[in-house]
């Protein structure tokens, strides 16, 4: 068998596994998923999914993992690419982003919806004085953490709104709101 062939039923089986878990866990806790289960609905043999997990925590946390590596580097693509601020795009590509992940979004939510939407918002966090300003302009240097912790928690309820109301508006029009939102607080 070819490596082509084996990376193709690997990345496969993983799918099978990442969907079957997101089933569960918009039905149940994760404590009360098992790998039997797990397996059987994804149609996967056990010891298959021991090969590439060590349990269902594990399958979880590198699930959740994914979804906030791809999220983070959507924003950070668009941040770098813009002369200052959080770009209309930047938020409508995360928005969509979100909407076609939203069955595993949701699953992540409802299960560890604090710890989830922290590492988020840590890990997009200004790191020096340069990206702050990038941000944030003009606005007085003492006050550039304040900024990041308003502006992050309102997208935060904002998305945690549009998912519980069933994500009915586009995600350009609410990329639009946020926007709107996030401009009207940063202006000094």
């Amino acid at each position: 068998m070819s490596e082509e062939t084996a990376d193709r039923r690997v990345r496969r089986t993983k799918k099978h596994l990442r969907l079957a878990l997101t089933k569960l866990l918009l039905e149940k806790e994760l404590k009360d998923i098992s790998v039997l289960e797990l397996t059987e609905l994804a149609d996967i043999n056990r010891g298959t999914f021991y090969l590439h997990y060590s349990d269902i925590y594990d399958l979880y946390e590198k699930t959740e993992g994914e979804i906030i590596d791809k999220f983070n580097n959507i924003i950070k693509r668009h941040v770098q690419q813009t002369p200052k601020g959080i770009p209309l795009p930047a938020v409508s590509d995360a928005l969509e982003f979100l909407t076609q992940n939203a069955d595993i979004c949701r699953a992540i939510l409802k299960t560890n919806d604090t710890a989830f939407l922290s590492r988020l918002i840590e890990m997009n966090k200004p790191k020096d004085l340069n990206q702050w300003k990038h941000l944030f302009g003009d606005a007085k240097e003492g006050l550039y953490e304040f900024y990041y912790s308003y502006i992050t928690s309102g997208c935060v309820g904002l998305i945690r709104s549009w998912f519980m109301n069933g994500m009915k508006e586009p995600p350009k029009k609410l990329a639009e709101l946020a926007e709107q939102m996030m401009m009207n607080t940063i202006r000094p």
